[in-house]
Order: structure tokens, then C-alpha cells, then sequence
């Protein structure tokens, strides 16, 4: 007697349907669930957020020492600054900071006209200049990011072994013209294609790979905080290294070793049990330029156009933006009104004319077009 298998709606345990093809049978190693991948953000949260909020800047919040946003909205907040330099910048430059200013300005308009940031560049006594370092960081690294994935992109695709190939290779959704431009002007180009080769030697070189994920320590330490009421960076460097408790390699566990012997070290110098542990973290990791092992990337100067405010979009832009639609608006369907009107005196002085005779209306006056033409053409000679 043959065995029954489902094959189509009806049970292929769990009451889950099958997502592949019907008539295959999968074996005992496959699932009927369509592996899960990640793609570019669409922003729906964002947008539905700024809908909700008539259409007004969302409201921010930034880490006073980091100057990162933390908070409610600020997950959207480096995704929008991705979506922003896909629409209106290319990434055929070296780095950010040889991006044209007039790129950077409609990324940095884009990014006001969604966050209330206005209020934290104009309200006295805040950190902007911290702020606006960390938007320009963010901006310089969502850039690099993107930029690697269009060169990882060229290389399976043959790179400048196969030409044509990478050629008519263009990522979804990226513009072919773009595309072809990118691969003449950067990554043929034999200096970036040696640094290239430098940093890809360099990474090779890390001893333990970081599993913090998308959210800053800056979020970490905010939620934490918010949650508990304290935050250990010690703590948290021990979580975005291991993976549910347990380090990933020994070199990981090992140089939590090193932080735990500066933390005992400090302790016994000091004759206390309350020690910095920023200053843990810099004696068991040891120092490095530009950057706070354990804590994250030392702030780089802001970009010259984010530093000046001269062109930066008022508080109320999308308000006015939104205020001006609907002005002209209302200015159009007035002068439609209008016109219907003046349509409608005309259709009933025809009307009358033709019933009550074509010399005279009810007050005497003439209505004979041709008449009233002729006396518009004297009074103008």
C-alpha cells in the first residue's frame, strides 16, 4: 500500500504549508520554512511613525557623552541615513569625506526634515558638537558599508578578470549607469585596489570577530539603564563577545581574563572596590588611536557643512512644506469656484437672452456679445 504525502494545501506538520514545490518530497534534512534572509530596509515603521506624527520631525534623543542617538526612534535612525545616501549620493569616492558638499547637503536636509535635530542645534546648553561629530561618523560609516557590499557584489561577478560580466551585473534596484561608473572610476582604480588589498590583510588579522549587533553600546547603556538603573561596560563587552554565555574562541576568553586582572589590579592599587571601568577596560584591552576598546569609536570632527548653520532646514520645514500644499490648494480651488461662477452668470444671461429677446435683458441692458465687443474695442482705440 503507497504511503500518502502531502502535496499541497493540508498538513505538512504544524500545520504549516509547504513554501517549495508541491510535487517535490522534502527529505528529512529540509524544512518546509523558506530560510529567512536579510534584505534593505523599507523604512515602514519610520514612515508610518512620521504619518502618525502629522507629518512633523520625530523627536530625538542623543547620548550626552557619545552624542549617538538613543532612544525611542533611534533604530530608524542610522537605517534613514542608509536610505538617504542610496537616493542622493554615488559611491564612487574614496570616502565619505570626499563626497561633494552638495550630496552631503541633501542627506543632512533629508535627515532634518525626519528627526527634530533642529531643536538640539538651536536649544542652549546642549552637546551639538558631539552630536553633529556622531552624524558624521554614522554617515562615514554607512557609506563604507555600502560601498563594500557593491564591491563584494563586483567580485562574485567576476571582478576585472571577467569585465563584461561585472558589467551587466548591476545590483537590484542600483542604476546601471552608476554602476558602470563605479567600476571605471573606482574599483579598477590601482590605488584603491591596493588599499584595498592592505585592509582586506589587516581584518584577516582580528582575533575574535565582535556579536554586538546594530544597536550602539550608547542604546545598550540607555536601556540598561532605563530597565535596571545601572550598566556595567564590562558586562556588556562580555555579551557582544559571547554567544548565549560562552566566547566564541579562546582569544576572547582570554582577554576577558586581562579585564578581569586590571579590574583586581585597580582594586588592590587603590585600596576600593569602586573603580572606573573605563580605566579597566584601557589597562586589560590596552590603548588605541581613535578608538576606546570596549566603549566604541572616538568621535571624528564633524563634516565643515554640518558644522555651519547656514543651511540648516528650519524646525517647522515639513510643517511649512505641508502648509504651503495646502494653501495652494485652497487657492486653486477657489479660483476653480470662481470660474464656475462666472460660468454659470454667463449660461443664464444667454439663457435670458434668447427667451425674453436678444435686445435687452430685464434692466435694459444689452447682451448681444457682438455688441459688447465692439464697445470694449472703442473704448480701447
Amino acid at each position: 500500500m503507497a504511503t500518502q504525502i502531502a502535496r499541497g494545501l493540508g498538513g505538512d506538520g504544524g500545520g504549516r504549508d509547504p513554501t517549495h514545490n508541491p510535487k517535490h518530497v522534502p527529505s528529512s534534512c529540509q524544512s518546509s520554512v523558506p530560510k529567512k534572509t536579510r534584505k534593505g530596509a523599507k523604512n515602514y515603521e519610520l514612515l508610518k511613525a512620521f504619518e502618525d506624527n502629522g507629518y512633523m520631525p520625530l523627536p530625538i534623543n542623543f547620548d550626552p557623552l557619545t552624542g549617538e542617538a538613543i532612544g525611542d526612534h533611534s533604530k530608524w535612525f542610522p537605517r534613514w541615513i542608509t536610505t538617504l545616501l542610496e537616493d542622493h549620493t554615488v559611491f564612487e569616492y574614496e570616502s565619505w569625506q570626499n563626497v561633494p558638499e552638495p550630496h552631503k547637503l541633501q542627506i543632512y536636509t533629508g535627515l532634518f526634515d525626519m528627526f527634530d535635530i533642529a531643536s538640539w542645534q538651536k536649544a542652549p546648553g546642549t552637546h551639538w558638537p558631539r552630536v553633529q561629530a556622531s552624524i558624521d561618523t554614522i554617515c562615514s560609516n554607512r557609506y563604507r558599508d555600502k560601498k563594500y557590499k557593491l564591491k563584494l557584489h563586483y567580485e562574485n561577478a567576476g571582478g576585472s578578470k571577467e569585465g563584461s560580466k561585472a558589467y551587466d551585473s548591476c545590483p537590484k534596484g542600483y542604476d546601471k549607469t552608476k554602476w558602470r561608473s563605479l567600476i571605471d572610476n573606482l574599483f579598477k582604480d590601482e590605488k584603491y585596489v591596493k588599499r584595498s588589498s592592505v585592509n582586506k590583510a589587516n581584518r584577516a588579522k582580528q582575533l575574535f570577530p565582535s556579536l554586538q549587533g546594530s544597536k550602539s553600546i550608547s542604546s545598550q547603556r540607555y536601556d540598561q539603564i532605563q530597565k535596571t538603573g545601572k550598566f556595567s561596560y564590562v558586562e556588556t563587552w562580555a555579551k557582544n563577545h559571547s554567544r548565549k554565555g560562552v566566547f566564541v574562541n579562546k582569544h576572547a576568553a582570554e582577554t576577558y581574563e586581562k579585564i578581569d586582572q586590571a579590574r583586581t589590579d585597580l582594586q588592590c592599587e587603590r585600596g576600593t572596590e569602586e573603580v572606573d571601568e573605563l580605566e579597566i577596560l584601557g589597562r586589560g584591552l590596552g590603548e588605541r588611536s581613535g578608538y576606546i576598546l570596549g566603549v566604541g569609536r572616538k568621535l571624528k570632527h564633524a563634516s565643515p557643512i554640518l558644522a555651519t548653520s547656514s543651511y540648516m532646514p528650519e524646525p517647522q520645514t515639513s510643517k511649512k512644506k505641508y502648509e504651503e500644499l495646502e494653501e495652494r490648494s485652497r487657492r486653486q480651488e477657489e479660483e476653480m469656484e470662481r470660474m464656475r461662477q462666472e460660468m454659470a452668470e454667463m449660461r443664464a444671461l444667454f439663457l435670458r437672452g434668447h427667451s425674453g429677446g436678444e435686445s435687452s435683458t430685464p434692466n435694459g441692458s444689452n447682451t448681444n456679445p457682438s455688441s459688447q465687443n465692439d464697445d470694449h474695442d472703442d473704448e480701447d482705440e
